[in-house]
């Protein structure tokens, strides 16, 4: 993303996160500082520094939004969830846990179409359990 086409904020991430947690999400796996700093300055006007970008990493993984796996002398960086949707669901839990999850039900109960999605997707969920995302096992 450039500064002329920002991208939607993301729960609780500033925007140069927001860029970097991009090109986590669209990577096949874990990636080293410098090629992640490459995608981001193939989209930007200004180039950023690697100090800034491995700072940017480092915090990423600090917060639990991306993990990272020892790769030679270096680290490899990988999204530790597949998408915008489940860095925020996953905030929302950790900053309000049992009571998010009561007022997510209470709400959905008030609504018959979102209340037939939520069974739906549950049961699917238990018959089908969760894959971890994409990448993240192979950063650890």
């Amino acid at each position: 993303m450039s500064p002329r086409d920002p991208a939607p904020p993301l729960f609780g991430l500033g925007p140069l996160e927001q860029d970097v947690m991009a090109v986590l999400w669209s990577a096949d796996g874990p990636l080293p500082v410098r090629d992640v700093l490459d995608a981001l300055n193939d989209r930007r006007d200004a180039p950023l520094a690697y100090t800034t970008v491995m700072t940017v990493l480092v915090r990423l993984a600090d917060k639990g939004a991306a993990t990272r796996g020892r790769v030679g002398r270096g680290y490899a960086y990988a999204a530790s969830v597949p998408d915008q949707a489940a860095l925020a669901v996953r905030a929302v839990l950790r900053d309000f846990g049992d009571a998010a999850i009561a007022h997510f039900v209470d709400h959905a109960a008030r609504d018959p179409e979102i209340l037939a999605r939520l069974e739906r997707l549950v049961g699917a969920r238990t018959a089908d359990p969760p894959r971890p995302p994409r990448g993240a096992d192979r950063a650890q």
